[in-house]
Protein backbone atom coordinates (compact mmCIF):
# COMPACT_ATOMS: atom_id res chain seq x y z
CA UNK A 1 0.00 0.00 0.00
CA UNK A 2 0.88 3.55 -0.71
CA UNK A 3 3.28 4.55 2.71
CA UNK A 4 2.75 8.08 2.01
CA UNK A 5 -1.08 9.09 1.08
CA UNK A 6 -3.99 7.49 2.21
CA UNK A 7 -7.91 8.06 1.51
CA UNK A 8 -10.43 9.62 4.37
CA UNK A 9 -13.82 10.66 4.43
CA UNK A 10 -14.17 14.07 3.91
CA UNK A 11 -17.14 15.05 6.07
CA UNK A 12 -17.57 18.57 4.77
CA UNK A 13 -17.81 17.50 0.98
CA UNK A 14 -19.48 14.13 1.51
CA UNK A 15 -16.95 12.13 -0.38
CA UNK A 16 -13.31 10.33 -0.35
CA UNK A 17 -10.33 12.44 -0.11
CA UNK A 18 -6.74 12.01 -1.16
CA UNK A 19 -4.75 13.05 1.79
CA UNK A 20 -0.91 12.97 3.12
CA UNK A 21 0.08 10.83 5.51
CA UNK A 22 2.57 13.67 7.43
CA UNK A 23 0.19 16.27 6.27
CA UNK A 24 -1.38 18.18 9.44
CA UNK A 25 -4.92 18.85 9.93
CA UNK A 26 -6.19 22.04 8.11
CA UNK A 27 -2.93 22.49 7.54
CA UNK A 28 -1.98 24.75 4.01
CA UNK A 29 -2.73 23.38 0.49
CA UNK A 30 -0.52 21.28 -1.38
CA UNK A 31 2.34 22.63 -3.01
CA UNK A 32 3.05 21.83 -6.97
CA UNK A 33 5.18 19.41 -6.35
CA UNK A 34 2.32 17.58 -4.28
CA UNK A 35 0.19 18.19 -6.97
CA UNK A 36 2.00 16.56 -9.77
CA UNK A 37 2.41 13.39 -7.10
CA UNK A 38 -1.59 13.47 -6.75
CA UNK A 39 -2.24 13.09 -10.27
CA UNK A 40 0.45 10.48 -11.16
CA UNK A 41 -1.70 8.02 -8.48
CA UNK A 42 -4.81 9.46 -8.64
CA UNK A 43 -5.97 6.51 -11.03
CA UNK A 44 -4.85 3.70 -8.67
CA UNK A 45 -6.70 5.15 -5.60
CA UNK A 46 -10.06 4.83 -7.50
CA UNK A 47 -9.12 0.86 -7.58
CA UNK A 48 -8.65 0.77 -4.00
CA UNK A 49 -11.63 2.54 -2.59
CA UNK A 50 -14.03 1.18 -5.32
CA UNK A 51 -16.07 1.96 -8.43
CA UNK A 52 -18.59 4.59 -6.77
CA UNK A 53 -15.31 6.66 -5.19
CA UNK A 54 -14.81 10.06 -5.63
CA UNK A 55 -11.67 11.93 -5.09
CA UNK A 56 -10.66 15.80 -4.39
CA UNK A 57 -7.37 17.33 -4.32
CA UNK A 58 -5.64 20.26 -3.67
CA UNK A 59 -8.78 22.35 -4.20
CA UNK A 60 -10.79 20.03 -6.32
CA UNK A 61 -14.64 20.00 -6.24
CA UNK A 62 -17.66 19.13 -7.53
CA UNK A 63 -19.89 20.99 -9.96
CA UNK A 64 -22.57 20.06 -7.24
CA UNK A 65 -19.87 21.57 -4.63
CA UNK A 66 -19.84 24.75 -6.39
CA UNK A 67 -22.91 25.29 -5.86
CA UNK A 68 -23.17 24.46 -2.73
CA UNK A 69 -25.32 21.37 -3.11
CA UNK A 70 -24.27 17.43 -2.16
CA UNK A 71 -22.89 15.53 -4.88
CA UNK A 72 -24.90 13.40 -7.00
CA UNK A 73 -22.42 10.61 -6.98
CA UNK A 74 -18.89 9.28 -6.08
CA UNK A 75 -17.75 8.69 -9.98
CA UNK A 76 -15.73 11.78 -10.16
CA UNK A 77 -12.29 13.30 -9.27
CA UNK A 78 -11.20 16.93 -9.44
CA UNK A 79 -7.41 17.76 -8.62
CA UNK A 80 -5.74 21.21 -8.23
CA UNK A 81 -6.96 24.68 -7.73
CA UNK A 82 -10.07 25.39 -8.59
CA UNK A 83 -10.95 21.78 -10.53
CA UNK A 84 -14.15 20.84 -11.27
CA UNK A 85 -15.65 17.69 -12.07
CA UNK A 86 -19.54 16.97 -12.38
CA UNK A 87 -20.75 14.21 -10.37
CA UNK A 88 -24.32 13.99 -12.20
CA UNK A 89 -24.35 9.74 -12.89
CA UNK A 90 -26.45 10.43 -15.76
CA UNK A 91 -27.67 6.62 -14.70
CA UNK A 92 -26.99 4.12 -11.89
CA UNK A 93 -24.63 1.21 -11.40
CA UNK A 94 -22.09 0.42 -13.84
CA UNK A 95 -23.68 2.38 -16.73
CA UNK A 96 -23.35 5.56 -14.96
CA UNK A 97 -20.56 8.04 -15.84
CA UNK A 98 -18.46 10.41 -13.69
CA UNK A 99 -15.60 13.09 -14.68
CA UNK A 100 -12.36 13.55 -14.41
CA UNK A 101 -10.81 17.10 -14.08
CA UNK A 102 -6.87 17.71 -13.04
CA UNK A 103 -4.87 20.81 -12.82
CA UNK A 104 -5.96 24.14 -12.15
CA UNK A 105 -9.24 25.49 -12.99
CA UNK A 106 -9.50 22.44 -14.86
CA UNK A 107 -13.39 21.84 -15.79
CA UNK A 108 -14.54 18.50 -16.35
CA UNK A 109 -18.71 17.99 -17.41
CA UNK A 110 -20.76 14.97 -17.21
CA UNK A 111 -18.73 11.29 -17.79
CA UNK A 112 -15.98 13.86 -19.26
CA UNK A 113 -11.61 14.23 -18.72
CA UNK A 114 -10.26 18.16 -18.22
CA UNK A 115 -6.54 17.91 -17.79
CA UNK A 116 -4.28 20.66 -17.69
CA UNK A 117 -4.52 23.98 -16.61
CA UNK A 118 -8.16 25.97 -17.09
CA UNK A 119 -8.68 23.00 -19.53
CA UNK A 120 -12.74 22.83 -20.24
CA UNK A 121 -14.19 19.33 -21.39
CA UNK A 122 -17.73 20.36 -20.62
CA UNK A 123 -19.25 18.75 -23.44
CA UNK A 124 -21.04 15.07 -22.80
CA UNK A 125 -18.70 12.15 -22.68
CA UNK A 126 -15.45 14.74 -24.07
CA UNK A 127 -12.14 15.06 -22.98
CA UNK A 128 -9.90 18.04 -23.03
CA UNK A 129 -6.31 17.28 -22.26
CA UNK A 130 -3.88 20.29 -22.39
CA UNK A 131 -3.52 23.99 -20.95
CA UNK A 132 -7.01 26.13 -22.15
CA UNK A 133 -7.99 23.15 -24.36
CA UNK A 134 -11.58 23.02 -24.82
CA UNK A 135 -13.75 19.99 -25.70
CA UNK A 136 -18.14 21.78 -25.08
CA UNK A 137 -19.32 19.38 -28.13
CA UNK A 138 -20.75 16.05 -26.96
CA UNK A 139 -18.31 13.55 -27.25
CA UNK A 140 -15.19 15.82 -28.69
CA UNK A 141 -12.01 15.55 -27.97
CA UNK A 142 -8.99 18.76 -27.90
CA UNK A 143 -5.72 17.89 -26.92
CA UNK A 144 -2.89 20.06 -27.07
CA UNK A 145 -2.71 23.81 -25.92
CA UNK A 146 -5.80 26.23 -26.69
CA UNK A 147 -7.22 23.34 -29.05
CA UNK A 148 -10.79 23.64 -29.26
CA UNK A 149 -13.39 20.90 -30.35
CA UNK A 150 -16.51 22.63 -29.42
CA UNK A 151 -19.18 21.03 -31.54
CA UNK A 152 -20.76 17.24 -31.43
CA UNK A 153 -18.38 14.19 -32.79
CA UNK A 154 -15.17 16.68 -33.37
CA UNK A 155 -11.49 16.13 -32.86
CA UNK A 156 -8.53 18.87 -32.31
CA UNK A 157 -5.12 17.66 -31.95
CA UNK A 158 -2.48 19.98 -31.36
CA UNK A 159 -1.48 23.33 -30.38
CA UNK A 160 -4.56 26.10 -31.04
CA UNK A 161 -6.35 23.67 -33.26
CA UNK A 162 -9.84 24.07 -33.79
CA UNK A 163 -12.99 21.73 -34.98
CA UNK A 164 -15.55 24.06 -35.03
CA UNK A 165 -18.60 22.05 -36.59
CA UNK A 166 -19.97 18.80 -35.99
CA UNK A 167 -18.18 15.99 -36.84
CA UNK A 168 -14.84 17.83 -37.94
CA UNK A 169 -11.60 17.13 -37.46
CA UNK A 170 -8.19 19.23 -36.79
CA UNK A 171 -5.07 17.57 -36.44
CA UNK A 172 -1.97 20.04 -36.57
CA UNK A 173 -0.90 23.51 -35.07
CA UNK A 174 -2.99 26.32 -35.81
CA UNK A 175 -5.51 24.12 -37.75
CA UNK A 176 -9.38 25.08 -38.51
CA UNK A 177 -11.84 22.73 -39.45
CA UNK A 178 -14.96 24.77 -39.33
CA UNK A 179 -17.73 22.91 -41.78
CA UNK A 180 -19.49 19.73 -41.03
CA UNK A 181 -17.27 16.49 -41.35
CA UNK A 182 -14.56 18.67 -42.85
CA UNK A 183 -10.94 17.46 -42.02
CA UNK A 184 -7.88 19.75 -41.81
CA UNK A 185 -4.45 18.23 -41.19
CA UNK A 186 -0.91 20.03 -40.67
CA UNK A 187 -0.14 23.79 -39.71
CA UNK A 188 -1.87 26.55 -40.62
CA UNK A 189 -4.41 24.22 -43.13
CA UNK A 190 -8.35 25.06 -43.18
CA UNK A 191 -10.85 23.23 -44.10
CA UNK A 192 -14.70 25.42 -44.16
CA UNK A 193 -16.42 23.68 -46.73
CA UNK A 194 -19.14 21.04 -45.74
CA UNK A 195 -17.10 17.36 -46.09
CA UNK A 196 -13.87 19.76 -47.01
CA UNK A 197 -10.04 18.15 -46.48
CA UNK A 198 -6.89 20.46 -46.35
CA UNK A 199 -4.12 18.79 -45.66
CA UNK A 200 -0.87 20.56 -45.69
CA UNK A 201 0.46 23.50 -44.02
CA UNK A 202 -1.47 26.40 -44.65
CA UNK A 203 -3.60 24.78 -47.05
CA UNK A 204 -6.95 25.67 -47.37
CA UNK A 205 -10.29 23.57 -48.65
CA UNK A 206 -13.10 26.18 -48.72
CA UNK A 207 -15.78 24.46 -50.80
CA UNK A 208 -18.28 21.64 -49.87
CA UNK A 209 -16.45 18.46 -51.11
CA UNK A 210 -13.48 20.07 -51.72
CA UNK A 211 -9.63 18.82 -51.20
CA UNK A 212 -6.53 20.46 -50.43
CA UNK A 213 -3.85 18.33 -50.63
CA UNK A 214 -0.24 19.95 -50.29
CA UNK A 215 1.52 22.93 -48.72
CA UNK A 216 -0.40 25.97 -49.33
CA UNK A 217 -2.80 24.37 -51.85
CA UNK A 218 -6.24 26.08 -52.10
CA UNK A 219 -9.56 24.45 -53.57
CA UNK A 220 -11.60 27.31 -53.15
CA UNK A 221 -15.17 26.41 -54.27
CA UNK A 222 -17.67 23.34 -54.30
CA UNK A 223 -16.24 20.07 -55.41
CA UNK A 224 -12.64 21.49 -56.50
CA UNK A 225 -9.54 19.38 -56.32
CA UNK A 226 -6.06 20.63 -55.93
CA UNK A 227 -2.99 18.19 -55.24
CA UNK A 228 0.32 19.60 -54.56
CA UNK A 229 2.19 21.78 -53.40
CA UNK A 230 0.88 25.82 -54.42
CA UNK A 231 -1.91 24.22 -56.23
CA UNK A 232 -5.04 26.26 -56.98
CA UNK A 233 -8.65 24.53 -58.11
CA UNK A 234 -11.92 26.75 -58.89
CA UNK A 235 -15.61 25.18 -58.70
CA UNK A 236 -15.62 21.34 -60.20
CA UNK A 237 -12.32 22.19 -61.30
CA UNK A 238 -9.05 19.49 -60.83
CA UNK A 239 -5.55 20.85 -60.43
CA UNK A 240 -2.35 18.53 -59.63
CA UNK A 241 0.87 19.36 -59.97
CA UNK A 242 3.18 21.70 -57.93
CA UNK A 243 2.24 25.36 -58.69
CA UNK A 244 -0.60 24.12 -60.90
CA UNK A 245 -3.50 26.49 -61.41
CA UNK A 246 -7.13 25.45 -62.57
CA UNK A 247 -9.08 28.68 -61.59
CA UNK A 248 -11.81 28.19 -64.46
CA UNK A 249 -14.75 26.66 -64.05
CA UNK A 250 -14.83 22.48 -64.71
CA UNK A 251 -11.16 23.40 -65.60
CA UNK A 252 -8.07 20.94 -65.44
CA UNK A 253 -4.51 21.82 -64.57
CA UNK A 254 -1.99 18.89 -64.42
CA UNK A 255 1.98 18.64 -64.46
CA UNK A 256 4.08 21.39 -62.54
CA UNK A 257 2.95 25.07 -62.90
CA UNK A 258 0.27 23.76 -65.51
CA UNK A 259 -2.25 26.64 -66.03
CA UNK A 260 -6.58 26.50 -66.63
CA UNK A 261 -7.42 29.52 -66.39
CA UNK A 262 -10.71 29.81 -67.96
CA UNK A 263 -13.61 27.38 -67.57
CA UNK A 264 -13.76 24.48 -69.30
CA UNK A 265 -10.01 24.30 -69.92
CA UNK A 266 -7.57 21.53 -70.12
CA UNK A 267 -4.00 21.91 -69.38
CA UNK A 268 -1.94 19.00 -69.43
CA UNK A 269 2.20 18.85 -69.02
CA UNK A 270 4.65 20.91 -67.25
CA UNK A 271 4.24 24.37 -67.57
CA UNK A 272 1.16 24.32 -70.05
CA UNK A 273 -1.35 26.72 -70.14
CA UNK A 274 -4.71 26.45 -71.80
CA UNK A 275 -6.02 30.39 -70.99
CA UNK A 276 -8.97 30.78 -73.23
CA UNK A 277 -12.11 29.52 -72.85
CA UNK A 278 -13.18 25.91 -73.81
CA UNK A 279 -9.09 25.59 -74.99
CA UNK A 280 -6.81 22.26 -74.54
CA UNK A 281 -2.88 22.58 -74.52
CA UNK A 282 -1.19 18.75 -73.95
CA UNK A 283 2.35 18.57 -73.62
CA UNK A 284 5.52 20.26 -71.94
CA UNK A 285 5.94 24.18 -72.40
CA UNK A 286 2.83 24.44 -74.78
CA UNK A 287 -0.32 27.19 -74.89
CA UNK A 288 -3.38 27.18 -76.50
CA UNK A 289 -4.36 30.64 -76.40
CA UNK A 290 -7.84 31.00 -78.51
CA UNK A 291 -11.27 29.87 -77.65
CA UNK A 292 -11.57 26.41 -78.48
CA UNK A 293 -8.09 26.11 -79.46
CA UNK A 294 -5.98 23.24 -78.80
CA UNK A 295 -2.21 22.99 -78.52
CA UNK A 296 -1.04 19.33 -78.41
CA UNK A 297 2.84 18.26 -78.68
CA UNK A 298 6.09 19.92 -76.77
CA UNK A 299 6.05 23.61 -77.48
CA UNK A 300 3.22 24.01 -79.85
CA UNK A 301 1.08 27.32 -79.33
CA UNK A 302 -2.43 28.40 -80.99
CA UNK A 303 -3.03 31.76 -81.14
CA UNK A 304 -6.57 32.24 -82.66
CA UNK A 305 -10.28 30.62 -81.99
CA UNK A 306 -10.74 27.35 -82.88
CA UNK A 307 -7.02 26.79 -84.28
CA UNK A 308 -5.17 23.76 -83.91
CA UNK A 309 -1.15 23.01 -83.51
CA UNK A 310 -0.34 19.50 -83.39
CA UNK A 311 3.07 18.19 -82.92
CA UNK A 312 6.60 19.80 -80.99
CA UNK A 313 6.87 23.60 -81.85
CA UNK A 314 4.16 23.76 -83.96
CA UNK A 315 2.08 27.12 -84.27
CA UNK A 316 -1.00 27.92 -85.58
CA UNK A 317 -1.65 31.93 -85.26
CA UNK A 318 -4.80 32.68 -86.42
CA UNK A 319 -8.55 31.62 -86.34
CA UNK A 320 -9.31 28.59 -87.93
CA UNK A 321 -6.02 27.81 -88.58
CA UNK A 322 -4.42 23.91 -88.76
CA UNK A 323 -0.63 23.32 -88.28
CA UNK A 324 -0.12 19.57 -88.24
CA UNK A 325 3.39 18.46 -87.60
CA UNK A 326 6.80 19.09 -85.99
CA UNK A 327 8.22 22.69 -86.89
CA UNK A 328 4.36 23.56 -88.89
CA UNK A 329 3.58 26.59 -89.32
CA UNK A 330 0.06 28.30 -89.94
CA UNK A 331 -0.06 31.68 -90.10
CA UNK A 332 -2.89 32.52 -92.19
CA UNK A 333 -6.56 32.65 -91.01
CA UNK A 334 -8.30 29.58 -92.13
CA UNK A 335 -5.04 28.28 -93.58
CA UNK A 336 -3.84 24.63 -93.28
CA UNK A 337 0.10 23.43 -92.89
CA UNK A 338 0.48 19.72 -93.05
CA UNK A 339 4.07 17.91 -92.55
CA UNK A 340 6.84 18.86 -90.44
CA UNK A 341 8.41 22.20 -91.13
CA UNK A 342 5.49 23.13 -93.45
CA UNK A 343 4.42 26.66 -93.74
CA UNK A 344 0.92 28.22 -94.69
CA UNK A 345 1.66 32.27 -94.66
CA UNK A 346 -1.42 33.01 -96.31
CA UNK A 347 -4.89 32.77 -95.76
CA UNK A 348 -7.33 30.50 -96.61
CA UNK A 349 -4.61 28.20 -98.23
CA UNK A 350 -3.05 24.79 -97.61
CA UNK A 351 0.64 24.15 -97.57
CA UNK A 352 2.83 20.59 -97.68
CA UNK A 353 5.94 22.31 -97.54
CA UNK A 354 7.94 25.00 -97.74
CA UNK A 355 9.76 27.52 -100.26
CA UNK A 356 13.12 25.14 -100.00
CA UNK A 357 10.96 21.46 -99.08
CA UNK A 358 8.48 20.43 -101.54
CA UNK A 359 6.05 17.12 -100.81
CA UNK A 360 3.51 15.21 -103.57
CA UNK A 361 -0.30 14.66 -102.91
CA UNK A 362 -1.00 11.00 -103.50
CA UNK A 363 -3.72 8.59 -103.93
CA UNK A 364 -6.11 11.51 -104.54
CA UNK A 365 -9.33 11.06 -106.23
CA UNK A 366 -10.10 12.12 -109.56
CA UNK A 367 -11.88 15.59 -109.37
CA UNK A 368 -14.82 16.77 -111.40
CA UNK A 369 -13.70 18.83 -114.40
CA UNK A 370 -16.23 20.99 -115.89
CA UNK A 371 -17.14 24.92 -115.64
CA UNK A 372 -18.02 24.55 -112.03
CA UNK A 373 -15.49 22.12 -110.64
CA UNK A 374 -13.45 23.59 -108.14
CA UNK A 375 -11.88 19.98 -107.34
CA UNK A 376 -7.94 18.97 -107.58
CA UNK A 377 -6.86 17.19 -110.15
CA UNK A 378 -4.90 14.40 -109.98
CA UNK A 379 -1.92 13.54 -112.31
CA UNK A 380 -3.86 10.89 -114.27
CA UNK A 381 -6.41 13.91 -115.70
CA UNK A 382 -3.30 15.82 -116.46
CA UNK A 383 -1.69 12.88 -118.34
CA UNK A 384 -5.11 12.24 -120.49
CA UNK A 385 -5.35 16.36 -121.39
CA UNK A 386 -2.25 16.02 -122.30
CA UNK A 387 -2.31 12.98 -124.76
CA UNK A 388 -5.13 14.42 -126.13
CA UNK A 389 -3.47 18.10 -127.50
CA UNK A 390 -0.55 15.51 -128.26
CA UNK A 391 -2.85 13.66 -130.63
CA UNK A 392 -4.12 16.84 -132.08
CA UNK A 393 -1.21 18.25 -132.86
CA UNK A 394 -0.19 15.21 -135.22
CA UNK A 395 3.35 15.48 -136.67
CA UNK A 396 4.69 12.99 -133.98
CA UNK A 397 3.87 14.80 -130.57
CA UNK A 398 4.08 12.45 -127.83
CA UNK A 399 3.51 12.89 -124.18
CA UNK A 400 6.78 12.26 -121.48
CA UNK A 401 7.02 11.22 -118.63
CA UNK A 402 6.79 14.65 -116.83
CA UNK A 403 3.26 15.38 -118.73
CA UNK A 404 5.02 17.71 -120.78
CA UNK A 405 4.05 17.34 -124.75
CA UNK A 406 7.00 17.12 -126.91
CA UNK A 407 7.40 19.21 -130.14
CA UNK A 408 5.63 17.92 -133.98
CA UNK A 409 7.86 17.97 -136.94
CA UNK A 410 5.74 19.07 -139.33
CA UNK A 411 7.44 18.89 -142.87
CA UNK A 412 6.71 21.36 -145.54
CA UNK A 413 8.31 22.15 -149.04
CA UNK A 414 11.01 24.79 -147.69
CA UNK A 415 11.87 22.77 -144.19
CA UNK A 416 10.56 20.49 -140.93
CA UNK A 417 8.90 23.01 -138.39
CA UNK A 418 8.53 21.65 -134.24
CA UNK A 419 5.65 24.09 -133.75
CA UNK A 420 2.22 24.79 -135.00
CA UNK A 421 2.87 28.62 -135.21
CA UNK A 422 6.47 28.51 -137.05
CA UNK A 423 4.60 26.33 -139.96
CA UNK A 424 1.59 28.31 -140.42
CA UNK A 425 4.34 31.34 -140.94
CA UNK A 426 6.09 29.60 -143.76
CA UNK A 427 2.78 28.40 -145.26
CA UNK A 428 1.26 32.30 -144.46
CA UNK A 429 4.62 33.43 -146.73
CA UNK A 430 4.70 30.78 -149.46
CA UNK A 431 1.41 30.17 -150.68
CA UNK A 432 -0.92 32.53 -152.81
CA UNK A 433 -2.89 34.88 -150.63
CA UNK A 434 -6.26 36.32 -150.93
CA UNK A 435 -5.77 40.47 -151.90
CA UNK A 436 -9.20 41.59 -150.46
CA UNK A 437 -8.68 45.27 -152.16
CA UNK A 438 -8.35 43.63 -155.71
CA UNK A 439 -11.00 40.90 -154.80
CA UNK A 440 -8.39 38.71 -155.80
CA UNK A 441 -5.43 36.05 -155.15
CA UNK A 442 -2.16 37.47 -155.61
CA UNK A 443 0.87 35.64 -156.26
CA UNK A 444 3.19 38.32 -154.92
CA UNK A 445 6.25 36.85 -152.56
CA UNK A 446 8.47 38.81 -150.28
CA UNK A 447 9.66 41.98 -152.28
CA UNK A 448 8.71 40.75 -155.67
CA UNK A 449 5.37 42.42 -157.01
CA UNK A 450 4.71 39.54 -158.96
CA UNK A 451 5.08 35.83 -159.26
CA UNK A 452 4.87 32.88 -161.34
CA UNK A 453 2.52 30.15 -160.51
CA UNK A 454 4.02 26.91 -162.39
CA UNK A 455 2.67 23.73 -162.20
CA UNK A 456 -0.90 24.60 -163.26
CA UNK A 457 -2.67 21.45 -164.17
CA UNK A 458 -4.46 22.20 -167.77
CA UNK A 459 -8.08 23.61 -166.89
CA UNK A 460 -11.38 23.03 -168.71
CA UNK A 461 -11.96 25.02 -171.93
CA UNK A 462 -16.00 25.73 -172.59
CA UNK A 463 -18.29 28.37 -172.77
CA UNK A 464 -19.30 28.04 -168.56
CA UNK A 465 -15.32 26.79 -167.23
CA UNK A 466 -14.21 28.70 -164.58
CA UNK A 467 -10.53 26.88 -164.75
CA UNK A 468 -7.65 28.18 -164.76
CA UNK A 469 -5.32 27.74 -167.74
CA UNK A 470 -2.36 27.27 -167.99
CA UNK A 471 0.92 28.35 -170.81
CA UNK A 472 0.94 25.04 -172.50
CA UNK A 473 -3.14 25.85 -173.43
CA UNK A 474 -2.58 29.33 -174.61
CA UNK A 475 0.43 28.48 -176.63
CA UNK A 476 -1.78 25.79 -178.37
CA UNK A 477 -4.74 28.15 -178.62
CA UNK A 478 -1.77 30.68 -180.37
CA UNK A 479 -0.83 27.93 -182.64
CA UNK A 480 -4.26 27.03 -183.41
CA UNK A 481 -4.94 30.92 -184.29
CA UNK A 482 -1.90 30.90 -186.54
CA UNK A 483 -2.63 28.01 -188.40
CA UNK A 484 -6.32 29.05 -189.12
CA UNK A 485 -4.72 32.85 -190.29
CA UNK A 486 -2.85 31.05 -193.17
CA UNK A 487 -5.55 29.02 -194.50
CA UNK A 488 -7.20 32.53 -194.87
CA UNK A 489 -4.69 34.24 -196.84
Amino acid sequence: MNKIFKVIWNPATGSYSVASETAKSRGKKSGRSKLLISALVAGGLLSSVGAYASVSLDGGKSAEEIAGETPLSDNWIAIGKEAVASSDTMGTGTTGSGSVAVGARANAGVGSTAIGFSSNSSGERSVALGQSTVSTGSRSIAIGSAAKATSDYTLALGNSAQATAEGTIALGKDTVASAMDALAFGRLAKASGTNSIAAGRESAASGEDSLALGRLSIASAANAVAVGAETEAAENATAVGTKAEANGLNSIALGYGSIANTDNTIALGNQSQAIAAGAIAIGQGNKADGVNAIALGNGSITGGANAIALGQGSYAGLENGIAIGAQATAQGKNSIALGADSVATEADTVSVGNTTAQRKIVNMAKGDIDTDSTDAINGSQLYAISKSVADNLGGGATVNSQGVVTSPNYRLKNGIYGNVGDALADLNTNTIQWDNLKRGYSAAHGTDATSKITNVTAGDLSATSTDAVNGSQLKATKDDVAANTTNIT
